[in-house]
């Protein structure tokens, strides 16, 4: 073969192959053209299911309009109404005291307690009586000159006015005068010797007792200092709320009965008690009235009243507000809302006016009838007319109904 020739071939053969390459190309690109297109036809379509939302489940209240006393909480120390502190009125040596002259003692009232030395006291007791029967010898016997003055001057004086010094009235009044003092002196020694003895002016127990046999006391010495323990008050401190709730007669009168409780050894004791007065006064501290209420006997044997100095627990009956209903402080909202659920178990928002709260409780009047159901729960992001399942139903506080 000549050169010629063997160019043509090659040629010839890269030409065949060129248009099979490209058809190779054509035929795939058709392939994948004619795929995407089936694909595209012949799609999956992804099914959009609704996601049920969640009903949430909720505590209720039936809620009851009535009549509500109020009760008022606060606590205090049982304080004595009577304290005294007895000193020496005159000086002596003691020669003896009472055995319940201790601290923690209990002495009647009229019981010796203490009795100094009175000998001096008797001995100017003496004295001044001398003196006393000294001056009314005087007296009777000046009283008796004046009666012979007055018999001579109307024999003598012919109807005129007798003269006080001829009639012996200015040395009447001396004798009267020096009586009288004798007599005062008199009982001034009889109280010095009756001030010998120290005695309980009432019912007490002894907090103190600051003397001892073989000591001398002095003029204003502490002998003792007493309390009673038979006449006791407490007093309650109230907030300023609680102070306008208290009960009172239409007179103004404090009235409501108040119980006192403590324990002691395990058990609850109860006293009963009667407001009795208001100290007239506002705590500054702590913005808050005082209550004095006394302490009346219980029919404890072993404690019939408190002892003083007892923390006791206090809960005062106060005045009853009407119209109202008691519920649970955590169902209330800011802003003084709450939630009420529908007879078809919706949600709806509803306003209240709060008469009064207490640490667990809320006394509400306005916006909200008997029967209602009251939503207890706390629900993240509330809104009217959002579904809920009632899951359990709670009484409600007791409350007297109409």
């Amino acid at each position: 073969m000549t050169p010629s020739s063997n160019d043509h071939e090659i040629e010839r053969k890269i030409e065949v192959r060129a248009v099979f390459t490209f058809l190779l190309v054509l035929a795939i690109l058709t392939i994948a053209i004619i795929g995407a297109i089936f694909m595209i036809v012949n799609k999956r379509v992804a099914k959009q299911e609704e996601k049920e939302r969640p009903v949430p489940g909720v505590e209720i209240m039936i809620v009851e309009i009535g009549d509500h006393p109020v009760k008022i909480t606060t606590q205090g120390v049982i304080e004595s109404r009577r304290e005294a502190t007895l000193t020496a009125e005159v000086s002596g040596r003691v020669l003896g005291i009472s055995p319940n002259l201790k601290r923690g003692g209990i002495v009647k009232q009229g019981e010796r307690l203490a009795w100094l030395d009175n000998a001096d006291y008797q001995s100017a007791l003496a004295s001044a009586q001398s003196t006393l029967a000294d001056a009314e010898l005087a007296l009777a016997q000046e009283q008796a000159r004046v009666e012979q003055a007055r018999l001579d001057w109307e024999k003598l004086g012919r109807g005129a006015s007798g003269n006080p010094l001829v009639l012996r009235e200015p040395q009447l009044a001396a004798a009267q005068a020096k009586a009288a003092s004798a007599r005062a002196a008199v009982d001034q020694a009889k109280r010095n010797v009756e001030r010998t003895e120290i005695t309980a002016p009432f019912d007490a127990g002894i907090r103190e007792a600051s003397i001892e046999v073989g000591s001398v006391a002095g003029p204003g010495q502490t002998i003792t200092r007493l309390f009673s323990n038979n006449d006791l008050e407490i007093r309650l401190p109230l907030t300023l709320e609680d102070f306008g709730f208290l009960q009172r007669d239409p007179a103004g009168k404090l009235t409501g009965s108040i119980r006192l409780s403590a324990t002691i050894g395990g058990n609850l004791i109860e006293w009963p008690a009667e407001p009795v007065r208001i100290d007239q006064e506002i705590d500054r501290a702590t913005l808050s009235a005082q209550l004095i209420a006394k302490v009346l006997p219980s029919s404890n044997k072993d404690f019939p009243l408190p002892p003083v100095g007892l923390f006791v627990q206090c809960e005062i009956q106060g005045a009853t507000l009407t119209n109202v209903a008691e519920i649970p402080r955590r169902a209330i909202r800011e802003g003084g809302q709450v939630l009420l659920v529908t007879p078809q178990n919706q949600l709806e928002f509803r306003d209240l006016t709060t008469v009064r709260t207490t640490r667990t409780t809320a006394i509400v009047h306005d916006g909200i009838t008997t029967g209602e159901r009251l939503c207890l729960t706390r629900l993240n992001s509330p809104v009217n007319g959002m579904p809920v399942r009632v899951n359990e139903t709670i009484d409600p506080p007791s409350i007297k109904k109409h």
